[in-house]
């Protein structure tokens, strides 16, 4: 399973770890996996989820560990038998083990090579951001923020209760364009923007939708947006090589790019940093978000007429902290 590590950033390019459930082949970023391990045995936790194995320890750290093939309904002859492997996963401050049946191989992708999910699995609601072919099979890619935080109890993009009444205001004249591959944050980032005043949005599913929308629109100075909000990880075109795009681009490098992702942590800010964006801030830190939009719209001489939304950690933010 060696690999060489990708270096350059903005290169639209991924590392995906492909495991299986049974005999159905799953990929994650490997951006997201810190180490692969043996399964070992747990203690139990009270009042945790069906699919929750229980807790273990690994070193001096205590983690839960997550039962993926039964979240699924797809528990495979590994698992049952007692053996498989876990998968410690970190993202959005959550970090947990993921038990599956095997693990296959690391493959470095292209995003283009990654296909949104069909409109069959969109329309079932399955945690699936994208498909890929992976030597000679389709791979799922799970959507691994809305999976952890449904089967622990946590959020990955809460709604901060200081929203609940905000009025819209001169915000709304503000061009937002967003972009993320997941139906879960993209809804909930829809109406946290929206009751902060930003309910001028745009909203494309990755990469690639977000850069066909700025192209329409950058020779019409009344339809032109202020800000770009992205998640990094998405089919076709990822959020660093969208914002590597914008800032070499010498009509759209004045835009400030904001990458709000589960995947902003001390090792990932340096690419982050190399395709120059403005800000980035980790899922679920939503008052961080909105500081750093009205940060960077403040610096293009873009002026409110009222204070900047107070979002204080709620108590399912908390909770995720916590994990």
């Amino acid at each position: 399973m060696a690999h060489d590590i990708l270096l350059e950033a903005g290169t639209n390019e991924m590392e995906l770890l492909v495991f299986k459930l049974g005999n159905t082949p799953f990929g994650i970023n490997v951006a997201k996996v810190r180490e692969i391990v043996q399964r070992v045995k747990t203690i139990g936790i009270p009042y945790s989820g069906q699919a929750v194995e229980g807790a273990f320890q690994l070193r001096e750290e205590v983690m839960s560990l997550v039962n993926l093939g039964e979240f699924f309904g797809m528990v495979g002859e590994k698992t049952k038998n007692g053996e498989g492997m876990i998968i410690i996963v970190e993202f959005s401050h959550t970090k947990c083990g993921v038990l599956v049946d095997e693990v296959d191989v690391i493959k470095r992708l292209n995003w283009k090579e990654i296909q949104p999910p069909s409109r069959f699995l969109t329309a079932m609601g399955a945690p699936i951001t994208g498909t890929v072919e992976v030597d000679g099979k389709t791979v799922l890619i799970a959507d691994f923020e809305s999976l952890v935080g449904q089967i622990l109890g946590v959020q990955t993009a809460a709604m901060p209760e200081a929203l609940k009444n905000a009025e819209p205001v001169a915000r709304k004249q503000v061009k937002v364009l967003m972009a993320d591959d997941s139906q879960v944050i993209r809804t909930s980032l829809r109406t946290i923007l929206t009751r902060a005043g930003y309910s001028n949005l745009t909203i494309c599913y990755d990469g690639q939708e977000a850069w066909e929308k700025l192209n329409e629109n950058r020779h019409d100075k009344e339809a032109q947006y202020d800000i770009v909000l992205t998640d990094i990880e998405m089919p076709r075109m990822d959020g660093l090589h969208l914002c590597r795009k914008i800032k070499a681009d010498n009509s759209l490098n004045h835009l400030p790019v904001v990458l709000f992702s589960s995947l902003i942590s001390e090792d990932n800010l340096n690419k982050g940093k190399q395709v120059h964006a403005d800000a980035q801030v980790s899922k679920p830190d939503s008052q961080e978000m909105i500081d750093s939009i009205e940060r960077l719209l403040g610096a293009r001489g873009i002026r409110f007429d009222s204070p900047t939304p107070q979002i204080p950690l709620n108590e399912e933010e908390e909770k995720l902290a916590a994990f």
